[in-house]
Order: structure tokens, then sequence, then C-alpha cells
């Protein structure tokens, strides 16, 4: 019998297009706010907003002024648009805006980064003060202006940026030896080839350059097939450096360059193991007080962590303090892609250091000339999430906390400050929602964006009176707000809601598969529910352990594919589980060495007790979606709990992990015998798949590499198991949100499977810039 196409599933399609990432944040306004405090209480920043007739949000430069309490513009885009037309050299189109980007080096001046070019502004006099060059390639600048870095072969070199005088930093660099560059074991080699971004940091006063040169001339290769190149030539075989578990690992030896005696001093006594990302990608690496660099380094199975001093006027490096796990492995902060909650105090020789030694992370206070420990500075049955800020006068540390209400979601944060000696702690904002603040990172902000002040506080204002406080809400919308400690006095700078989302998410708790753990996650509806209807319910999955997966703001990328799925007819969930990070240490590791349990164990509990509970959800027809090691979760769902889960879109899915990257399996799955990864595997259970399962994958997937698809599909018919397959070429890991083909067939799989009806004709096609805009978002998503 042929599905029937029911009369508003097209309406339904387009409402769920709307929803997709590209789409939904292209026009979202006021949910991320980027800044810094120019001075004590002056925070600039950029606010977005959608004009009339535009397509995209325009960027307007604001001051916060907390002594007027008020946001003031720094110049509009119609006084932009007259001053920058006299002097754009290729003629100049006031939507050239919404790809802009601005800085203010100091109270006066405004930087407009566009069209290739830098355009100096006084804003006072509202006149240009000149117009500089824009470097045609990615570069890290010096907090003073002066210089740029940049990646040349396998050195860096560093351009004067007044004169254009060149000189390079590094001259013995060589394939596989390369001088501050990522690591090909990074997860996006392909992709950093065509345009190579420089690593490493510069000083705050820009006397020195600390990189690192990576050796990874001992790792094996692994080669993915680029089957239709653009131009349509024959395919192109790419071969990059990819370890697995068992194999070398790439080995780095920082190099700290003063630039202005070209006086280098190398610390080979140090080396560091790079399981994937670059220390300086993940703030591991910083300078101090003092002429002297601060690194943290991990053990290959993170089972010991250690803080390392670099003297950069002798060459020496010692190690401060160090520890090993006893079992399982460490953290340094509950969410792997932020800041460790480490910070180094220059003025009185302290360290503050995160531990779970007792089962709960929190902060413990050492001696860094000793190494010694001096006290505990937070205690109690919650965790620490992010030092905010510290203040070496006063002596006091603000922090994010998590789990604060034991009944309570634990995901949501609470804005907390206590005393380095452990006393005087107390929870300064609360919210019925998540909070978040800007960290003060050690390493300052991100190097990349020319003419802006890396090391500006972000959070919290020089003196401390101020500190800019995000307000997150699933529901309800963000708010970003400059709250004054003192008297409480807020201003508020940012909001972020739609009206039509209001109402179509719902928060629910659960109880996990040991019937004892509360577990919490979120229900997204179809903006037109009716509770007197019976709907299917969808799992959409990521089982961490690296990361949560329940959203906690308003408008994020993690939420979009859900949001675009309950558009089509579906209720769909995201949940926390065992198993993931944001709570005690032994719930947290509880699935060490088995990576997909218990996750998919509360999942298929927790979808149980949902469709019992409401009455709306149809228990005979739920799937599950996933992309990466949710796409491995989804195969494993569909084949060991298929009476369950009757239909599966498992995107990406890495579902081997004794085949993928060893940063990953190393960490969270621990050394393991080869029986025990075959077990593991999703071909272990390819005999078990009962439903309709669709996989898919990009051929140019640098990350996961296609061939854990291929490999699964060979199982599969080797067990003469009818499934889908959709290799889209040309795509990499994030297939599903940047590829419109891709997104559409998951939606028909499962319009077709579990709605039982019929699919209309319909296109996406995704616009590059929106893409680009919603990667930029999730990766600042992650890192909050």
């Amino acid at each position: 019998m042929t599905a029937q196409l029911s009369p508003g599933m097209l309406q339904r399609y387009f409402r769920a297009l709307e929803r997709t990432a590209p789409k939904f944040l292209a026009t979202l306004t006021g949910n991320q706010v980027d800044g810094y405090w120019l001075d004590g209480d002056r925070f600039f920043f950029v606010d977005e907003r959608l004009e009339p007739g535009s397509a995209r949000p325009v960027a307007f430069p604001c001051i916060a002024n907390c002594r007027s309490n008020a946001v003031e513009e720094v110049v509009r885009p119609e006084e932009i648009d007259g001053l920058l037309a006299r002097y754009a050299a290729s003629g100049w189109d006031c939507s050239m805006l919404s790809s802009a980007s601005f800085s203010m080096p100091d109270n006066r001046t405004l930087v407009i980064a566009c069209a290739g070019a830098h355009y100096w502004l006084d804003v006072r006099e509202k006149r240009v003060l000149r117009v500089t060059a824009a470097l045609n390639m990615s570069a890290l600048y010096s907090p003073d202006g002066r210089y740029a870095c940049y990646v040349t072969g396998y050195d860096l070199c560093i351009r004067e940026l007044a004169s254009g005088v060149v000189r390079p930093l590094t001259t013995d660099g060589a394939p596989n030896r390369c001088y501050g560059q990522q690591s090909e074991t990074g997860l996006y080699a392909v992709s950093y080839r065509k345009r190579p971004a420089p690593v490493g940091l510069w000083s705050k006063d820009s006397q020195w350059f600390i990189t690192h040169c990576i050796d990874e001339q001992r790792l094996p290769d692994v080669t993915i097939v680029e089957h239709s190149p653009p131009q349509g030539e024959r395919a192109r075989v790419h071969t990059y450096k990819y370890p697995l578990p068992g194999d070398p690992l790439p080995q780095a030896t920082f190099v700290a360059v003063h630039v202005p005696s070209g006086r280098m001093v190398r610390f080979e006594t140090v080396p560091a193991e790079v399981a994937a990302f670059s220390p300086f990608f993940t703030r591991l690496v910083w300078f101090g007080e003092t002429e002297c660099a601060w690194f943290i380094r991990f053990d290959r199975y993170c089972k010991r962590a250690e803080l390392v001093e670099l003297d950069l006027r002798t060459g020496m490096a010692r190690i401060v303090l160090a520890e090993t796990a006893p079992s399982t492995y460490l953290d340094l902060h509950p969410i792997i892609t932020v800041t460790p909650n480490v910070r180094t105090l220059g003025s009185s020789n302290e360290v503050i250091w995160f531990s779970e030694r007792d089962g709960w992370g929190h902060l413990y206070l050492y001696d860094s000339r000793t190494g010694l420990l001096k006290n505990r500075i937070t205690d109690g049955e919650w965790l620490v999430r992010d030092i905010v800020h510290v203040d070496e006068s006063t002596r006091r540390v603000l922090f994010l906390a998590g789990g604060l209400d034991q009944d309570g979601d634990p995901g949501r944060r609470a804005l907390c400050a206590v005393n380095l000696d452990g006393s005087g702690f107390e929870v300064l904002i609360r919210y019925d929602g998540d909070v978040f603040v800007p960290r003060t990172e050690p390493a300052g902000l991100e190097q990349d964006v020319p003419n802006r002040p890396s090391y500006s506080h972000t959070g919290v204002s020089p003196g401390g009176r101020f500190v800019v406080v995000r307000y997150n809400s699933l529901e309800r919308g963000n708010r970003t707000d400059v709250v004054e400690f003192e008297h409480r006095v807020t201003l508020t700078i940012a909001t972020s809601s739609h009206s039509e989302e209001r109402g179509a998410v719902r928060h629910f708790r659960a109880l996990a598969a040991d019937g004892v753990t509360a577990l919490h996650g979120a229900m997204f509806l179809p903006s037109d529910f009716d509770a007197q209807r019976r709907y299917p319910l969808i799992d959409y999955i990521y089982p961490g352990p690296q990361i949560v997966h329940k959203p906690q703001a308003f408008g994020t990328v993690n939420a979009a594919q859900a949001r675009a799925l309950a558009e089509l007819g579906f209720v769909v969930i995201m949940l926390d589980t065992r198993g993931m990070p944001t709570r005690s240490r032994a719930l947290h590791q509880i699935g060490y060495g088995q990576l997909l349990q218990p996750q998919l164990s509360d999942h298929a509990a927790v979808s149980w007790q949902l469709c019992e509970r409401y009455a709306f959800l149809d228990r005979h027809r739920v799937g599950m979606i996933g992309e990466s090691a949710g796409g491995a979760a989804t195969v494993r769902a569909m084949c060991e709990y298929n009476d369950l889960y009757s239909v599966g879109v498992s995107v990406c899915g890495n579902h081997d992990s004794s085949g993928y990257s060893s940063f990953w399996s190393d960490k969270y799955r621990g050394p393991a015998e080869p029986d025990a990864w075959r077990e593991q595997s999703n071909m272990a259970v390819a005999q078990q798949l009962q439903g309709k399962l669709l996989l898919i994958s990009g051929d140019m997937d640098e990350n996961v590499c296609v061939s854990h698809t291929f490999r699964l599909a060979d199982a599969l018919i080797k067990a003469n198991k009818d499934f889908d397959l959709l290799i889209v070429p040309n795509a990499g890991h994030n297939v599903l949100t940047t590829n419109g083909y891709a997104q559409r067939r998951a939606w028909d799989y499962f319009v077709r499977h579990l709605l039982s009806e019929r699919p209309p004709k319909f296109e996406i096609r995704f616009d590059p810039e929106d893409i680009a805009r919603s990667e930029r978002l999730f990766w600042r998503e992650i890192r909050q």
C-alpha cells in the first residue's frame, strides 16, 4: 500500500527548514555576546539586530556604560556607510557589514575589518584615521598590534605590520615536523592544509611568542578518497597521520622566541604527547607574570596530569605538581573542550588546581615553589564547573558551580564566590535556568583578530565591580546583563527568544536504568502540538562522555536538529545520562571501558517511562537519530534494544572504536584486550538488526572515516540484513548540518517509516555564509 501525502506535510517541511541550524541561526540575534572591558566600567560588545529588509543581522558596535547604566552605540551603520564609502578601494556596499568584525583597541578608536581592509575610525570625531590592508592569510596578532605571525611552509614568519618587513621565526621545519601548526591527528587535516592557521601564543607585553614543533613522522597514515572533485577530474587520494589505539603519538616540543632579539629557547626535556588537538587549541598553555610560561601535560590515557613551568630566561623546565588517577582517568574540567580549571597566581607563588580526588570536582590551593598542598578551597556534593575570575588582591575566586540543587538539573550553573583559604563561600547569582559568565582566560582572548586587546577582561570588569552574566533558558530565551555586585544594579545588553518557540519545549525528569538515579532531559514538541493526538517519539542521542547533550540555552546549534524534527510531527527528546559529565566522578566514569553503556540502557529506560507517562506518545513508534558517537549509539540501540527502537538514522558513526582516533578511545575506553574491542564493535551485533536503518556518511569525513560506515555495511550484508545507505560526495563529519540533501533524506526516512506518510518533493539548500555562521556558533557553544 502506497503511503499518502498528508495535506499539511509540505508546510511542515517548510517550518522544519526554518528550524535548521543554518537557517534559524542566520536570523537569531542576541544569543552570543562577545565583548571585553575597555576599562573598569565600560564594556565593548557587538549587538546584532535584524533591520527591516535585511536578510541577515546587522552588527552594531556598542558600549555598555556602567556609569550611566545605558547602552551607547559607538557608531551607527549608516554613519559607517558614509565614512567608509569614500575609502573603500573596490566600491562600498552596506551589506559588507554583515561579515565585518569590530575591535576597540582603546576608548576612542574603532577598527572595522571588512572587504580586505582595516578601517580605523575616531569614534568621537566620526572620521577615518587611516586604512590598512588586511593580511590574506590566517595569523596571530601581538597584543601591541605591531606583529602578525603566520605559517609559511613548515615554519613560522612574523610580519611587522607598519613597515611590512617579514622575518622568519623558525627555519628548520620539515614534513611531519612542523612549527606552529596543528597536528594532522586533529581530525580535520585535509581541510587545515587548504588554509593553515598558526598555533601559539603571544605574551601580554608582545616580547615573546611561544609555540611548538610537532614530530609525527613515526605515525601511521590513513587515506580518504575525494571521489567527486569539484572540477570533475579523476578522484583524489588524501593521506594524513591518524593514530589508532596502540599506535605512536605525535611529540610536541615547546619553543619560545624572544621577538626583539630573535633568541630561541627550546624545551627538549619536557616533550608532550599530542593526542589530537594542539595544547594551544585546548588552552593548556599560558604565560606567567614574569618571564615564564606554563603548560599542562597529560599522559596517553589521561591517568596523570602535570603542571609544568617553562623558564624563558634559562630554558629550564620543572614539574611543579602532578596528580595520578588511582583508576580510570583525570579531568581538569568536566567538559573536554573548555579551559582547564587551573590558575597560576604570580603575586603569591600559588596554584589553584582542580581535582576529583574526593569524588567531586573541587578546587585546591598549592604552593608553586614547593608543589605542596596548602589547603582545600571548595567542598561539597556538587562540582566546580568553571573558574570565572581570581582576584589576587582580595584572595577571592569567582566560579560557576553545578549541582548545588540536589533535586534540580545538575547541568544548570550558579555563580559563586569563595576565599582562597576556603572560607566565605556564597552563592551570588542563581536563576531558574542556567547561568554563564565569560572566563578571565589565563591565555587571554584568541589572538586571531587584529587590533583586539587580547588580554582584556571579558566577564568580570577590572576592579571586580561589574560582571557580564548570561541567563539561559531553553524555553523562555536568553538574556545578557551587566550586573553591579554591591547594589545588584543591572543593565540588559542583549536578549534572544522567538515567540513561535515558546511552549514547544518541556523539561522532564526520569529514572535511569538503575531505577535510582534521576536523569534530566528536554522534550521538543511541534509548534501546533495537540495533546489529544498520538505522536511518534524520536530519541536524539549523543552519549558523551566528554560533553553534555541536553541544551540549557535557547537557540543552540545542538538543539536545532530536535526542533526541526519536531516540526515534522514528532516529539523529540535530548537526554543527559549516567556516564556523562556535570555530576560526580563515579557517575561520570561509570561507563569507563564501555563507551556506550550505561548510556544506552538509560535512554531505553527513559523512553519507556515517557511513553507510559504521556498519553500523546506512541510506544510502538519510537526512533533514534545520532551523529558521530551518537551515530554509533543509534546502530547499537537498533540492534540491542530492537523491541523499542524501530527506525534509526545513523550519521558518521564511529562503529568500531578500535579503528577510531586514539585521543577518544585511549582516554574513555582505556587499555583494552582485542576481544573486548571486538565485542563493543557494532559489527559484532549486526545480525540483531530488525528495524529500518539509514546510514549516512560523507566520503571526505576526516574525523570518522567513511570506512566505519562501509565496514558496518559489510557486516549487515553478511548477516543478510536490509538497510539503507547514503554516501554524500565531498561532505565531511558535519554532513547533516551542512548538506541539505542529507538533511532532507533523514527527514524523509522518519516521515516514511515512523509517520507512515509519503514525504513531499522538497529541496534544501544552505547558504555557505549561513553554514559558516552556524559552525562558528557551534564551537563557541561547546567552549561554554
